[in-house]
């Protein structure tokens, strides 16, 4: 077991289950509704708890109705809550999922109180970024919060892992104290300015935002997998065939889990297999959070891939 630290968002979701996405100005009869957690540090945090990791996580709360419900969940996920901070003048954030009988989905979000996490937050988490083997960050939380948990990190020697999602520019500064930057290919197009519409295009893209600053780079690229670019590998992992029936959060469960095994000291590329596997296990199910795997789980189903 090793500590992570995960700086980052967490969310309140509602996740709706309709026939096809509705068209602009549609209303649409939907056919359930599922109350869970959410948001990307959320997310990656629980997956990275649920393979074994002490997980630490740094985030904003409303004073609401959904606070002892959160705060209650991650201490049950196991994850040290001791960094998340009550906002009492502001809501929880919230995301709003639609998701189609093809396992598509479309999500709009209310950051709320994750705007509210700063650079004071930070401050007083400083020890526990600095005692961990690795931080986690994303892009939901104010921009100069993340940076200056890379700068606690890089000057406490702690390795640095970046998704820089949703979609937005990356400061030069971010880049540069970046140890692995795992974009999908939105991500990856907007920060290199490439297409990455095939494995080469995506290479390529990674190769340009390595310039800036990230020793590695992993591109996110759904049902076709991942791709692993360094200086020395290019790797490209498919995931195992499986019956999807929800992609919300697929993306964190890769991250989660690849943070947690690259924090076990596991090769990036061993890393990167085992999250493979765990993001398309993930998909079988509704949900997030609630769909993500535990370490049992992903045993058994590792012993029958083999098979």
């Amino acid at each position: 077991m090793s500590d992570l630290c995960v700086v980052g968002s967490v969310n309140i979701d509602l996740t709706f289950h309709t026939t096809r996405l509705p068209l602009p100005g549609e209303t649409l009869t939907g056919r359930s509704f599922h109350f869970g957690f959410g948001g990307k540090g959320g997310n990656q945090a629980v997956q990275a708890a649920r393979l074994g990791a002490r997980v630490k996580l740094v985030a904003c709360i409303g004073r609401d109705a959904f606070v002892e419900q959160t705060l209650k969940h991650y201490r049950e996920e196991g994850i040290d809550t001791s960094h998340l901070r009550i906002d009492e003048a502001g809501h929880s954030g919230v995301a709003a999922i639609v998701v189609d009988d093809s396992a598509q989905n479309c999500i709009l979000v209310v950051p709320g109180a994750n705007a509210a996490l700063s650079t004071a937050d930070v401050r007083r988490a400083a020890e526990a970024i600095a005692s961990s083997a690795l931080l986690l960050c994303q892009l939901e939380v104010p921009i100069e919060t993340t940076l200056h948990a890379f700068r606690v990190a890089r000057a406490a020697g702690v390795r640095t892992v970046l998704n820089p999602a949703p979609a937005a520019a990356v400061p030069d500064e971010l880049l540069r104290l970046t140890d692995l930057c795992i974009p999908n290919e939105t991500e990856m197009h907007i920060l290199s300015g490439r297409p990455v519409t095939t494995l080469e295009e995506a290479e390529a893209a990674a190769q340009v935002l390595r310039t800036r600053g990230p020793g590695t780079v992993i591109v996110t690229l759904g049902s076709r997998g991942a791709l692993l670019v360094n200086a020395t590998t290019t790797l490209h992992v498919a995931p195992p065939r499986v019956n999807a029936v929800d992609t919300s959060g697929a993306g964190d469960s890769f991250i989660g889990a690849l943070a947690a095994s690259w924090a076990e000291r596991l090769s990036l590329e061993e890393a990167m297999r085992r999250a493979s596997m765990i993001a398309a296990l993930s998909v079988t199910r509704v949900g997030t959070q609630s769909a993500f795997p535990r370490k049992a789980e992903v045993d058994r189903f590792a012993h029958q891939e083999r098979d």
